[in-house]
């Protein structure tokens, strides 16, 4: 007796390798056990937003971002002790190009800004971080003990109409694509807004095309699901989702569908789920959508005051967003949604792609990286083999992705390449 009272004691107040702190509602031997899973397994995060501001404010990994905030005054979620507290071996770092680069030019600038800021990381932190492009350096990574940093373009008109592009991003390294982001362009249509294409264009069809041949994996996040249709429909190698959550259980235009998830179980893909408590629950959507209506005249007069400090205008409005709180769904929403794609697609669709450093907060109980064990601890407590839970937390993407370059196999990159053309995209469209 007495040495059972100890050994819960001990693991009480045990602060975990993977430095996070036992919630305080954990059976104690059930949390060593998440512990233990998930330090053994390969975790691979599907979207990390964090080399925007290493372009934009100058951050380095190395910076304890815990506290910080970035320059629109959301939370950091990312630097080099949060990867280690996190246990994760995979890290997509997004190349992420915004739609307006559509009419001010200059997107396939940003992104190889970003390609550039990533590398030097990698270069200058050699015995934590390592730079990969295959499944096989995934695994590699993890027997070392250091992350792997692996990058997708999010945002298509990234390549600027150009399969010559498309090749050489992939040679730099850029093993996704989300085919766009928020706006529709000319081969593809976003989830919102304007339906130029009716789906994929022909052109944007050849892009699939040519992403298969060379092993960079399709992405249908943020894309309409007519284009999540057209992928399905053509594509000969697994797809993904980065960074989308299932429709099913938060009915928002960035989530998937039930009847895409089912093509995708059937296609091989991966659906990693974003960690956005907007997009994980309708009640947070809603409410933040009224916050933003209802504080929009505040909104603007802080704009007006703080017109040349910045920081001050941050600093104001998390102010006023902590005066005026809604309700923001938990971390165990997250399991809500790999329980709904379990249950409509198969435990072997479903991946995580937080989504860190490009979301303004993230789900109550989560501050950053280091809290990804908290998900392996939810799926053990509701009833999830370790094997479903090794699947979920990396196993899937690997085996997805290891699929991939096999269709692509042993070709020329651009010796055998499509040589279909369109018009660079017109600026200011």
């Amino acid at each position: 007796m007495k040495t059972t009272v100890l050994v819960l004691i001990v693991l009480t107040l045990t602060i975990s390798a993977l430095g996070q702190t036992m919630p305080k509602d954990a059976d104690p031997v059930l949390w060593q056990r998440a512990l233990k899973i998930h330090r053994n397994a390969i975790v691979i995060d599907g979207h990390n937003d964090i080399p925007s501001p290493m372009v934009d404010e100058d951050f380095d990994l190395a910076s304890n971002s815990i506290g910080k905030f970035h320059k629109d005054g959301s939370p950091f979620h990312t630097d080099l002790a949060r990867f280690k507290a996190s246990g994760i071996t995979g890290e997509f770092m997004s190349i992420y190009v915004g739609g307006e680069m559509l009419k001010t030019g200059g997107a396939m600038r940003r992104a190889m800004d970003l390609i550039d800021a990533t590398y030097r990381e990698a270069e200058k932190h050699p015995q934590q971080v390592m730079m990969c492009t295959t499944s096989g350096e995934i695994r590699r990574a993890k027997k070392l003990g250091k992350v792997c940093l692996l990058m997708g373009i999010e945002g298509g008109y990234a390549i600027e109409n150009s399969l010559y592009a498309l090749r050489n991003f992939y040679r730099l390294g850029i093993r996704y694509m989300t085919l766009t982001h928020n706006v529709s362009h000319d081969w593809a249509d976003a989830h919102r807004g304007e339906v130029k294409n009716n789906g994929l264009s022909d052109f944007g069809k050849e892009v699939v095309k040519e992403m298969n041949r060379l092993g960079m994996l399709v992405d249908i996040s943020h894309v309409s699901v007519k284009v999540m249709n057209d992928v399905l429909d053509i594509s000969t190698a697994p797809i993904i989702a980065s960074h989308s959550s299932a429709r099913g259980i938060s009915d928002h235009t960035r989530n998937v569908p039930d009847e895409v998830l089912k093509r995708v179980a059937k296609n091989g893909g991966v659906m990693m789920i974003n960690f956005y408590p907007s997009f994980l629950d309708s009640r947070t959507n809603q409410e933040e959508n009224d916050r933003a209506a209802r504080l929009r005249p505040q909104i603007e007069a802080l704009r007006k005051q703080f017109e040349n400090d910045p920081d001050g205008y941050n600093e104001a409005e998390r102010k006023l967003f902590a005066a005026n709180p809604i309700y923001v769904a938990d971390y165990k929403r997250i399991v809500d949604h790999i329980d709904h794609m379990k249950k409509v697609a198969g435990i072997d669709i479903v991946g995580l792609g937080s989504d860190f450093d490009g979301v303004p907060f993230l789900p109550t109980g989560m501050n950053g990286m280091e809290d990804l064990v908290l998900i392996t601890y939810e799926m053990l407590r509701r009833g999830y083999s370790e094997q479903d839970i090794h699947k979920v937390l990396g196993g899937n993407f690997l085996r997805a992705f290891a699929q991939a370059e096999k269709v692509a196999g042993n070709r020329q990159i651009s010796g055998q390449g499509s040589l279909k053309k369109l018009a660079p995209p017109k600026i200011g469209q």
